[in-house]
């Protein structure tokens, strides 16, 4: 009788102490990894303790924390720790994730090395440009999250489109969600809700949606405006909505576990991120089928169908943000009707399920090109 196969070890190292919609994505893939084919994940983490280092300690999934910027010297440390782990497979995220991973894959001689390309990052000097092709060499591959990313790296970074896959994001379905109430927000039955989830950085865009907000209440005086997330331009949003006497119109909630919980409350979605790779915030509100207006950046013009399942508007435009937001709080049907569609375009094309599948086949196909045949077991 043939003995049991190997499981597969596969760990990830990520420079995340908060939690995003990349931090996100990891948990529900580590969540989602078939037990018979893997062993439990490893998690590595380079930027020291919060959310996320407690979400995972919460899931009970082995972590090790390091502060790396602080404590370089601290490098040493996790090499000694990840071949501790030995992994078969080690995935890194974001761009410092990425660099320290390939260089700790290299020097420990991990026998398959991924990278993760998560959003288009515009921040990057031409300095970033050059460590990443330097380091590149020590990837086996790089998955982008969306097309927009892969065409940067290409263009940018020249790395070959053959190094580069593209996975989408996908979300799982929302089943037995538990919703937060209207009189718990202190919302009457008649206001118009428009919210948006995401951490309050520059990149997620959210002046715009204060800015737009007098266009707004000048034809919907009865609208209120949610905004879920924590981060360093909560205190300068307030300021702002204060300033242009609003603040009674906005709720700031902070930072909330399940944003499920509380986007079925919208009546629409504003989604205006300055840039993006595959949004999982918006995902997950057309998932709900909430109507969503966003700027079309990243992926999201291939995500929503202009007009069909979701309003893009243009670039950085306020007056295009209120009017998308308007001509919505104005028709009924037409909320329902693109709601609609932005579920079934959900559910045709950025489900778990398709992710997943696509994520484990590559695992599998690149331990294959690497020799590892022996804890290849068939799905």
């Amino acid at each position: 009788m043939e003995g049991k196969k190997p499981l597969i070890k596969i760990a990830f190292l990520i420079p995340s102490s908060e939690i995003g919609g990349t931090e996100r994505m990891l948990l529900l893939m580590m969540e989602n990894l078939p037990s018979d084919v893997f062993s439990p994940p490893v998690v590595f983490t380079i930027k020291g303790y919060g959310r996320f280092t407690d979400e995972l300690k919460k899931k009970g999934i082995k972590t090790y924390t390091f502060n790396l910027k602080s404590r370089p010297f601290d490098f040493i440390k996790l090499l000694y720790c990840i071949k501790k782990e030995a992994p078969d497979i080690l995935q890194s995220f974001l761009f410092y994730g990425n660099v320290t991973g390939r260089i700790a894959g290299r020097i420990l001689k991990i026998p398959v090395v991924i990278s993760s390309q998560r959003s288009t990052d515009p921040w990057r000097k031409r300095y970033h440009w050059i460590v990443d092709r330097l380091t590149m060499r020590w990837t086996d591959m790089v998955i982008s999250n969306s097309f927009t990313g892969r065409d940067i790296l290409t263009e940018k970074g020249r790395i070959t489109p053959e190094k580069i896959v593209v996975i989408p994001n996908g979300i799982k379905t929302f089943k037995d969600v538990r919703e937060a109430t209207r009189e718990q927000l202190g919302i009457g039955p008649s206001e118009y809700i428009i919210g948006t989830v995401g951490n309050l950085r520059e990149a997620k865009g959210h002046k715009y949606i204060v800015l737009s907000a007098p266009l707004v209440l000048k034809k919907f005086p009865e609208a209120r405006f949610i905004i879920v997330g924590e981060g360093d331009l909560k205190g300068a949003l307030i300021k702002e909505t204060e300033r242009l006497r609003i603040s009674d119109r906005f709720i700031f909630t902070g930072f909330i576990d399940n944003p499920a919980g509380i986007i079925p409350l919208f009546d629409i979605f504003v989604f205006p991120s300055l840039w993006e790779g595959c949004p999982v915030g918006l995902l997950e509100a057309m998932a709900l089928g909430k109507s969503c207006v966003a700027f079309p950046v990243g992926d999201i013009p291939y995500i929503i169908e202009d007009g069909i399942s979701g309003l893009l508007v243009e670039y950085r435009s306020v007056e295009g943000l209120a009017s998308a937001v308007i001509t919505l709080l104005k028709d009924k049907k037409l909320r329902e009707d693109i709601g609609n569609a932005a579920r079934k375009r959900i559910e045709e094309y950025f489900t778990l399920d398709i992710m997943m599948r696509r994520y484990i086949a590559l695992y599998l196909d690149l331990l294959i090109l690497k020799g590892k045949k022996g804890k290849i077991k068939s799905l």
